[in-house]
């Protein structure tokens, strides 16, 4: 009985294992996406009002949603400490933090910092266009690689769970 409950357990582990890098990969699309649309708010925002920085992404953070959010209302409290970091090293240094995105969703985000704030509304706006074209691109690569890999781990990860229960009986 203990054996035949270790090998369920076992199998159960492999599963478990496959699915959650499945789930990982799910995930980091969606904070994709979601970091893409918070972007798409601040564009819009610039192009119908164009508000100093700070209540741009005041704005932003109380409308997004996940790492986008997370991102705006960092740089929000980060405004407040202007004369210990500039917004450039405070931005970068919060995109690099965003760890759900991956290193091609943080280096898109990094040259951001460069931009807002700095340039005039029509310059911020385009940056925010291309970084936001570059966040659903890659959002749509890693949804395909989730579809064709998630499945591949879930299998993976099942087999070998039932490989390791057939070795042990």
């Amino acid at each position: 009985m203990i054996r035949m409950v270790g090998a369920v357990l076992v199998a159960a582990g492999g599963g478990w294992l496959g699915f959650q890098a499945a789930i990982g990969m799910r995930t980091q699309v969606r904070a994709l996406r979601q970091t893409s649309a918070g972007l798409a708010l601040l564009e819009r925002e610039l192009e119908l009002s164009a508000p100093p920085l700070p209540q741009l992404l005041a704005w932003g953070a109380a409308r997004s949603q996940g790492p986008a959010r997370e991102l705006f209302q960092g740089c929000v409290q980060g405004l407040e400490r202007l004369e210990r970091e500039d917004f450039s090293s405070l931005w970068r240094r919060l995109a690099g933090a965003q760890t759900l995105l991956g290193e091609e969703g943080q280096a898109v985000l990094l040259p951001l910092g460069d931009t807002l704030g700095r340039y005039d509304a029509g310059q911020q706006r385009e940056a925010l266009a291309a970084a936001r074209r570059r966040l659903e691109e890659l959002a749509a690569r890693q949804e395909e690689d989730s579809r064709r890999r998630g499945r591949v781990y879930e299998a993976l990860g099942l087999s070998g769970g039932a490989f390791l229960v057939i070795l042990l009986l």
